[in-house]
């Protein structure tokens, strides 16, 4: 009977404080289940269903898995930090009634056996029972070859057994350490803690609102996507830090302004739930802050990944705008001639009708590209100056043949010597004339700008550099001011012709034609001896370079889906516990308030005008966040060569909008078992 005095206790204290615990039990669940499904999906049987570029998704889940493992980590101390301070007063009164802190620690460490056994297990279970839905889900988003057959990967198991319950017992020895570390009268009066109204902390408001105001101001003015990546992480932080200072400080703050309203705070409906605010505020400043940080990780995951998903297939079209896409580089500007270019296009024509096949010319793109860094008017091409250092001032150019420029847009522009159209891609040029220098040779042209706001091939040259197109007469100019020979190699600038054609009417395949048409490129080019070694020719055929591309966006998405739910866990986690340990801390006063004369309609109004003003403040932050994040996150999304910013800002809108309908209903349940903790009946 002794050696079951201890378990049963354990039991009790699980059974008795239930609300608490299971919430808790439950996120444990989720967040295993989820680690197991993601190392489920990165292990190599489910990777080789996966089509080409199955090793980036694995990459991916792997990623995944390590940042469940930390947020579990972080997370799950936090919550366990709430449970035992809910707890204290418990141990308080075993420790009167004789308990040492050796016994409290066998009752504590039973504790946690039983919840860590019973949320990996369960964990488990889920987990195993979800991993083949989660694998179809992946394989139907990504594509590949879906299997019906039901495994179990032991390998995993072991993973995630040894994962969580490393985990659990670095957070039971914090608990021990806790508990141990405190006298019987702090944990008896652990609940009163905190209860002496808070001072507004002018110093860290003002801090926090100057942190958050250049953060944003970072995020809203950074142009150069590559300049963009460091900076984020900057602005992540400084974001983190000021949501802090800010719902600690600031929100005492507010309460004391609203103190000072008269008309405000004297009001029936407002008087004892901003009474009740001051109080807790510091205190439970952090959870809100948790809260807005988390609902803002959710909102950029899934817009970001969402609109990487649905943008997916313009993304495809513009990177690969024909069924097959040939790219020729050449080792010297003279090749680019349109003499040679007709060589190839007459050997492609040629490999046609050997094979009876009809296709169409979707784009014709002869073109030289080199990088510089701008200033004012000047463009420098040379890659001795340490001014390329300065990201922000790198420039992308790509220089088009007039010939060309006029056949694709139907025109007969003429351009005197020394002339160049101009046009611009996440950059302008704000004067008439540019002046191009490499090492001590200069070429300078004046700018025309043409009836046009838009370049036509901009949608098929666009990179992550700002870039600007000069269309001018002649290329052998470029050729000449980096002093070309055919001696210089491949050297700095890169000369390029791109082609893509549909197929109409053809008897071989895509790929197949891709192959062929590579084949009689280079056979024509071994029966030219002089220039054999100048050309570097690729083909890629879209449907099949489309699937590492998809590949790579569908885990982003899945991997976002999945990360947003367990982050959503958290956030309805945190948003519970402050309902609970305010609704038991509001109890004795609310009951004060019934026994002087309040009404329970009086107290349902101060109750919905307290939650209204605290939980939806997260919200509030969440959207100004995401609002002021949207350009820097628009920039990075065009490294995978998003531009569609329509795109971006409706499923951003719709992800906001979905989050704050989910929110709301959170706020509906838990709001009502704070009502019935403090009135002992339900909200109506």
């Amino acid at each position: 009977m002794k050696a079951l005095f201890y378990p049963r206790l354990a039991w009790d204290g699980i059974r008795k404080n239930k609300q608490m615990v299971f919430p808790y039990v439950l996120t444990c669940i989720c967040v295993i289940a989820m680690f197991y499904i993601l190392s489920f999906l990165s292990s190599p049987e489910t990777v080789s269903l996966l089509p080409r570029g199955g090793d980036t998704a694995q990459l991916i889940m792997i990623l995944g898995c390590f940042v469940i493992a930390v947020f579990s980590m972080i997370f799950l101390f936090y919550t366990n930090s709430f449970l035992i301070r809910r707890r204290a007063t418990e141990f308080g009164l075993y420790n009167v009634l004789g308990m040492d802190k050796g016994n409290l620690a066998k009752i504590m460490t039973l504790e946690s056996l039983i919840t860590s056994a019973i949320s990996i297990f369960s964990g488990l279970f889920v987990g195993i029972t979800l991993s083949k839905l989660a694998e179809l889900g992946l394989v139907k988003i990504i594509g590949g070859t879906i299997t019906y057959s039901l495994r179990v990967d032991m390998d995993c198991v072991k993973i995630t057994v040894f994962m969580y319950l490393a985990i659990f017992a670095i957070i039971w020895l914090f608990s021990l350490i806790r508990v141990s570390s405190s006298t019987t009268v702090s944990l008896l009066k652990s609940e009163q803690a905190g209860e002496k109204a808070p001072k507004a902390n002018w110093f860290l408001g003002i801090l926090g609102v100057v942190i958050l105001g250049i953060a944003y101001y970072i995020a809203a003015t950074i142009d150069n996507p590559i300049e963009a990546i460091p900076w984020f992480f900057l602005a992540v932080i400084m974001v983190i830090m000021a949501t802090y200072l800010l719902m600690i400080s600031g929100s005492v703050l507010l309460c004391r302004m609203l103190q000072n309203n008269k008309r405000y705070y004297y009001h029936p409906r407002h008087f004892v739930s901003v009474s009740h605010m001051v109080y807790r505020m510091k205190r439970n400043g952090a959870g809100l802050a948790s809260i807005a940080i988390i609902a803002t990780m959710v909102l950029v995951m899934i817009s970001a990944a969402s609109c990487l998903w649905f943008g997916a297939k313009d993304m495809l079209k513009k990177r690969f705008p024909g069924d097959v896409n040939f790219t020729v580089r050449f080792q010297n500007s003279d090749l680019l001639e349109e003499e040679n270019l007709n060589n190839f296009r007459k050997t492609i024509e040629d490999f046609e009708i050997e094979n009876n096949i009809e296709t169409k010319t979707i784009l014709d793109l002869p073109y030289v590209e080199v990088s510089g860094v701008i200033e004012e008017n000047t463009l420098d091409l040379g890659y001795g100056n340490d001014e390329l250092l300065m990201i922000s001032k790198i420039r992308e150019v790509c220089f088009i043949p007039l010939s060309t420029y006029n056949r694709q847009t139907r025109q007969n522009i003429v351009l005197d010597e020394g002339e160049a159209l101009v046009f611009t891609a996440d950059c302008s040029v704000d004067s008439d004339t540019i002046e191009l220098i490499s090492d001590d040779r200069t070429l300078n042209y004046r700018l025309v700008n043409p009836d046009e706001s838009q370049f036509y091939a901009e949608e098929h040259l666009r990179e992550v550099v700002p870039q600007i197109y000069l269309i001018i007469p002649d290329l052998n100019a470029i050729a000449k001011l980096f002093g070309e020979t055919k001696e210089d190699g491949w050297g700095l600038m890169s000369r390029i012709w791109r082609y893509s054609i549909d197929i109409k009417n053809s008897s071989l395949s895509k790929v197949d034609y891709a192959s062929a048409a590579n084949t009689a490129i280079h056979n024509a080019m071994e029966n030219d001896p002089e220039n054999a070694g100048n050309y570097l020719v690729i083909a890629k055929e879209r449907e099949t370079a489309s699937q590492d591309f998809m590949t790579v966006i569908g885990s982003l998405f899945f991997i976002g889906i999945v990360l947003s739910t367990v982050f959503v866990f958290a956030a309805v986690l945190i948003i519970y516990y402050k309902q609970i340990s305010e609704g038991y801390e509001d109890n004795k006063r609310f009951e004060v308030m019934r026994k002087v004369g309040m009404t329970r309609e009086e107290i349902k109004r101060s109750i919905n005008s307290q939650l209204l003003t605290v939980f939806f403040i997260p919200l509030v932050f969440a959207g100004v966040h995401l609002s002021f994040s949207f350009p820097m996150i628009g920039k990075l999304l065009t490294l995978f060569g998003l531009y569609n910013k329509g795109l971006f800002i409706r499923t951003t809108f719709i992800s906001y909008t979905i989050f704050a309908v989910f929110y709301a209903l959170v706020y509906k349940v838990t709001s009502n078992v704070y009502y019935k903790i403090v009135s002992d009946a339900k909200q109506t």
